[in-house]
Formats: structure tokens, sequence, C-alpha cells
């Protein structure tokens, strides 16, 4: 009632509560924007009359819409997340374990996996960009209140200390190594948790708000350089130990999302749309079970045959669960 006297029906503020149709005053809505749109507020997309709300049959229609890009932020925004935490894990287990005294951790692997994956996540990002000039102009005259420049700097310094650890550790300088241990660990958790503070700056997306980004953000990079470490160094205690231990602390984080109270109902129905809507397939079975659960069971065996799977499918989980939690912050409409 106070948003009527205002002058402003409930309906206009919260456009979930508003029937979406096919078509509207002197247009169509496109078919991704109608689907999306019936998909977050629970709306049936089969049979040729969808069952809606009462609230919405009662609050109001879209009668007229200017079209407009679904989801901005495609499968690349996913790709840079995924390839950045295992950019990232990977110099966090060699960086602790060259402090820890992990022999293998003084090897070439770990940094050159994220050397290499860094680099592609620099490639996703100026991809995405659609004009590589915009990345020169981020770098060279960017908004320093923006994370995206910070994240560009932060990557670009993560990847100079990584190319000069492969450098030094190439030419037989493995005491050099425990001092840039400590910067290197400090740019890698940079670069894992950066994006929750990007995220968080799409203030219009009330499901990228949650105080749980950042550390699953970092939980996800640790399930990413334990995996990638088992996979290039054999089922080691440690790594299979922190790998066990970041898939429970990860699946914890990815069912608190779910489950726990959101301030608003954008957040909420973001929330809902992973483990009950349209992708509760993926979500349960891709990312719960085959993404987190199995490969737990299967790196505790010991079996470098059986823990290798289990990373293979801890990484493929972590995408999956990157690109529903991307999907689903756009999944709600703004207007």
């Amino acid at each position: 009632m106070e948003d009527e006297r205002a002058g402003a029906g409930h309906a206009t503020l919260v456009p979930q509560l508003a029937e979406t149709r096919g078509a509207h005053l002197w247009g169509q809505r496109p078919g991704e924007i109608l689907s999306l749109a019936r998909m977050a507020t629970g709306w049936k997309t089969n049979g040729p009359a969808p069952a809606t709300p009462k609230a919405a049959e009662a609050l109001g229609q879209v009668a007229y819409d200017a079209p407009h890009e679904a989801r901005p932020w495609g499968w690349r925004v996913s790709a840079y997340l995924w390839t950045k935490s295992i950019a990232a894990g990977a110099a966090l287990v060699a960086a602790l374990g060259t402090l820890w005294g992990w022999p293998e951790a003084g090897g070439r692997r770990l940094p050159l996996l994220a050397l290499v994956f860094v680099l592609l996540t620099s490639v996703l990002l100026v991809v995405d960009l659609k004009r590589p000039d915009r990345f020169l102009y981020v770098l060279s005259k960017g908004n320093p209140r923006s994370w995206l420049v910070w994240g560009a700097w932060i990557l670009m310094a993560f990847g100079a200390v990584t190319a000069l650890w492969i450098l030094v550790a190439a030419g037989g300088g493995g005491r050099v190594l425990p001092l840039l241990a400590v910067p290197w660990l400090a740019l890698a958790l940079g670069a894992a948790g950066y994006s929750a503070f990007l995220f968080a700056q799409a203030e219009g997306r009330d499901f990228w708000q949650s105080p749980l980004v950042l550390p699953h953000l970092l939980a996800a990079s640790v399930v990413a350089g334990c995996a990638v470490a088992h996979l290039a160094y054999g089922p080691a205690q440690a790594v299979r130990g922190f790998l066990v231990l970041g898939l429970g602390v990860h699946l914890f984080l990815i069912l608190a999302e779910r489950f726990v109270h959101h301030p608003n109902l954008d957040a909420l129905m973001a929330a809902r749309l992973l483990t009950g809507g349209a992708w509760r397939g993926r979500f349960w079975g891709g990312v719960v079970v085959l993404g987190t659960l199995l490969p737990a069971l299967l790196v505790l065996t010991g079996s470098a045959v059986l823990g290798g799977l289990g990373s293979l499918l801890a990484l493929g989980g972590l995408y999956v669960y990157e690109d529903l939690w991307v999907r689903a912050g756009q999944a709600v409409p703004l207007s």
C-alpha cells in the first residue's frame, strides 16, 4: 500500500510479480528472455497457457518492454572463474608446499599450470570485452574504484610472479623460492577472491551480493589446486586430505547459499532456480553427486587411478557450479 500511495504499484517495483507473456503492446519478447522470466517466477513453459502465480494475476501484466540481452555474462565468464580457480589453486599448493617442505612443490609442473591458466583467464577477459583496446584502456586509464581494474592489475602481477618462479626454479635457485612463496601466495589469494568484489559491484543482481561468494571462491581454488596437484604428482597424503577438506567446505557453502535466509525475493528466487528449478538436475546430479561426493570417495581410496578420476570429476563439478551460479544470478528479471 505504501508503494501505491507513493505513485508506484508494487508490481512495477518487483518484476517477478508481473505476468510475462510472449507478446506485448507493439512488440514480441525474444524466446530466451521469455523463458528466463517464466523460469524465474516458476511458470510452466510447456503447454499453450502457462500457469501463473495468483500474485501476478492480481498485480498486473507486462504490456510494454524494450529488447535487451537476456544474459550479458555468458559461458566466457563461467570459464574465466574456473580457469582462475585452477591458476590460483595451483599456485597456492606450490607456495604452501614450498613453505612446508613438500619436495614436489619446488618443481615446475604446478607453476606452469598456474601460468597457462592465468593466461587463459586473461584471454577470456579480453574476449569477453569484445574489443582488446578496452583492456589496454583498463590497464592504463582505468577507474581505481572498479574491481575490474583491480582484477586486471592483480592478474598481471600474479602472472609476473608466476613466470619469475618458473625461471628461478629452472635456474636452480631453490633457496630463493621460499622468499617468493609469500608474495606469490598473497597474489594467488587475491586472484582467487577479487571476483567476489567484482560481482558485488553488479548491484542489480542481488544473488551475487551474498557474503558467501568470497569464501566460496577461495574454497574453489583449494579444490582446483589440490585436484591438479593430484593429477600432476599422484596421491600424496597431504594433497588428498586437503582436496577432501576443500570439497567438504565447497559443498557446505553451496548448500548454505541455497538454504540460508535471503534478504529479498530476487536472491531467493535465483537460489531456488539452482535446487528446485530448471537446473536442479545439473545442480544435484552434476555438482553435488558427481562433482563433490563421488570425487571425495574416489580420492579417499588412495588409488592413483581412482583419485585421478575423482580429481577430474571435482574440476568438472566446479565448472558446472560456476556456470549455474552465473546463470542464476542473471535469470531474475530486473524490469
